[in-house]
């Protein structure tokens, strides 16, 4: 009989990535998307070994391994604590609530079996109450409390990651090597890298000045999408064919947004957000979201339709839109990123979330922007979380007096000497 391991993680994509790797080496697994979650499913799946996450909402990972290891009939079930932080006080921490074992992220194969092994083929004692233990570590000294087998699993999960850590360290040492000989180079790289990840202007702004200064835009179009189910969809694919498959969805959506010269914001997850307008103010913005909008739904039409056609899974995406006033500029000190701020963005993703698959759904602030250029059906007012009720369109195409061919995709002559003269009023 296989064994059984429960786990709590709530970034998706590496429970997926962790599900994947169990389930390949025969155990029978149960994910809790967190600490609360995991300790309900406790009371009716009985693993015979816990894993945990570190950073998680509503009860994180040291209070979900202290809530186990105080329960009679769950303490003696071996868990391993898995988090990228490894400070002293957090390792501390881990042996203070009762692990029994210590893995740092990213998930590394070899190392996360090693221990899973070691500590399934070492059932957990009886112990009786410890007295405090002196430990210096790392240049400090502590005092805790805790039992000597978990003091001992402790320290060997420390030993292993510190062999992991010398390894990653070693191929770090050989890369620089490698690129010691291009480092004359480093600069034209740096500033392309800069210009790939902030809007030229901005980019500019951040080589000359040092620093960037947050601006108000009175109206900009700002565009959500998000794939329906991406959970469900990702536990069928590996971990590579999962990332194959998101960096495809979203070079697209790049190519698509640049062509409609909108400004990629970020991804989050599965989700992705752009914004027409701004850094370069333009009036054009609210038709340039609506067009890319509805390149970006026909790319994952057909992608949709070639993956039903080969057997494979697909992913659905619903596309919300909002025009109306923000605040942008630069954040962070070391990773820089160029994002915005207001009203307008919740809206805009509200709009997103109160849509459906297949749909582009815009607020009536975008539809009285775009109304000349497209045909929308009016939802009418439609309940969004937090905004209360707010008027919902689905742009269904281009005005068929407007279009080139009878789909409504292609825009004709009008439409651009429409265009045209909007875009002249942003140069004038």
């Amino acid at each position: 009989m296989s064994k059984k391991i429960l786990f709590a993680e709530d970034n998706s994509i590496q429970g997926v990535v962790l599900k994947r790797l169990l389930t390949a080496q025969g155990f029978t697994t149960v994910w809790g998307k967190n600490g609360k979650e995991a300790l309900k499913l406790l009371e009716t799946f009985k693993p015979d070994l816990i894993i945990t996450d570190v950073e998680m909402p509503e009860m994180d990972g040291f209070e979900f391994c202290l809530a186990v290891k105080s329960h009679p009939e769950d303490k003696k079930i071996p868990l391993i604590i898995c988090s990228s932080l490894s400070d002293p006080e957090d390792i501390i921490r881990g042996i203070e609530v009762g692990a029994n074992g210590y893995v740092t992220k990213p998930y590394e194969e070899t190392f996360l079996m090693y221990r899973i092994n070691a500590l399934l083929n070492n059932p957990i004692g009886d112990s009786e109450e410890e007295s405090p233990v002196n430990i210096s570590y790392a240049g400090k000294d502590y005092q805790i409390t805790a039992d000597k087998m978990h003091i001992l699993q402790m320290l060997l999960s420390i030993y292993e990651n510190t062999i992991k850590q010398n390894k990653e360290l070693m191929a770090a040492q050989i890369e620089i090597t490698q690129k010691a000989q291009a480092l004359e180079k480093s600069l034209d790289e740096s500033e392309r890298l800069l210009k790939n990840i902030l809007p030229n202007k901005i980019a500019d702004r951040l080589k000359h000045q040092g620093f960037d200064e947050p601006e108000s835009f009175s109206n900009v179009s700002v565009i959500f999408t998000d794939f329906k189910g991406f959970t469900d969809v990702a536990e069928f694919l590996s971990p590579k064919e999962l990332v194959e498959q998101l960096d495809l969805c979203f070079a697209q959506f790049d190519a698509i947004t640049e062509m409609y010269n909108l400004e990629k914001l970020k991804t989050i997850g599965d989700s992705y957000m752009a914004a027409g307008g701004l850094p370069e103010i333009n009036f054009t913005h609210p038709v340039d979201t609506v067009r890319a909008a509805l390149e970006i739904k026909d790319f994952m039409d057909t992608t949709k339709s070639i993956r039903i056609n080969q057997g494979l899974p697909f992913w659905e995406l619903r596309i919300g839109i909002h025009s109306g006033p923000v605040v942008a500029g630069v954040i962070g000190n070391k990773k820089f990123a160029y994002d915005m701020w207001g009203d307008t963005v919740n809206v805009a993703s509200r709009m997103e979330s109160s849509g459906e698959v297949g749909k582009v759904n815009i607020s009536r602030a975008t539809y009285e922007l775009v109304k000349d250029f497209f045909d929308c059906e009016y939802r009418g007012k439609v309940q969004a979380k937090n905004k209360g009720t707010i008027d919902m369109f689905f742009v269904e195409r281009i005005k068929p007096d407007l279009a080139r061919e009878p789909e409504g995709k292609v825009p004709n002559q009008k439409f651009m000497e429409m265009y045209n003269k909007i875009k002249s009023q942003s140069q004038s």
